[in-house]
């Protein structure tokens, strides 16, 4: 069995077992201080192939929902199923462009525009099909607006006030307008919807 911890969690127990038995009050935090060194290397060690492992999946899973989008797109065409497939990939570009360190206002603005196009596209479907695709519009909407805001905050370097500053310091990040809190509440929102269709 694959541990991704590795020689992590021994380190941890015998860390857990100094602090929890005092034995600091002992040694002058001498352990303490020696432990420090190697806990902060085993977790940058752990960090970095958790991140490498989660982008793998991520690679994997995405590549598995547009070969979904394809295979509906090949049996039913471009109907409710397919439209909604493709909303949900295109969601996932727009969260991801917008969450990163240096957003690429371009790379927003690209995601943006495919994912209203779908939006609308859902919207515009004959209503014998429409009904199949009804269950996530209104959460696909509000993740559109949302990202909009952000995206315009970004864009024209609009700062957050005093009180959206405290919001988002307190946990209420997903209250403040153009927040990448509001974004990912309605990003999980739309996939609850989805999981739910």
């Amino acid at each position: 069995m694959w541990r991704p911890w590795g020689s992590f969690e021994p380190l941890l127990k015998e860390t857990a077992e100094y602090y929890s038995q005092e034995d600091y009050k002992d040694d002058r935090m001498a352990k303490g201080r020696a432990l420090h060194p190697r806990l902060v290397a085993a977790w940058d060690a752990f960090a970095n192939a958790d991140k490498a492992l989660r982008g793998g999946i991520e690679a994997i899973n995405d590549r598995g929902a547009v070969e979904r989008l394809a295979e509906i797109e090949s049996q039913e065409g471009r109907k409710a199923r397919y439209h909604v497939q493709a909303l949900m990939i295109q969601a996932k570009r727009v969260l991801r462009a917008q969450d990163t360190e240096k957003p690429d206002i371009a790379a927003i603005t690209q995601a943006l525009n495919e994912y209203e196009g779908t939006v609308k596209s859902l919207q515009q479907l004959p209503a014998d099909e429409a009904k199949a695709g009804s269950f996530i519009l209104g959460s696909a909407r509000s993740f559109l607006t949302s990202a909009k805001q952000l995206m315009r905050r970004i864009r024209d370097k609009v700062p957050y006030s005093q009180g959206d500053r405290m919001m988002l310091n307190s946990g209420g990040g997903w209250m403040v307008e153009g927040s990448p809190h509001r974004l990912l509440r309605d990003y999980n929102q739309l996939i609850e919807d989805y999981n739910r269709g």
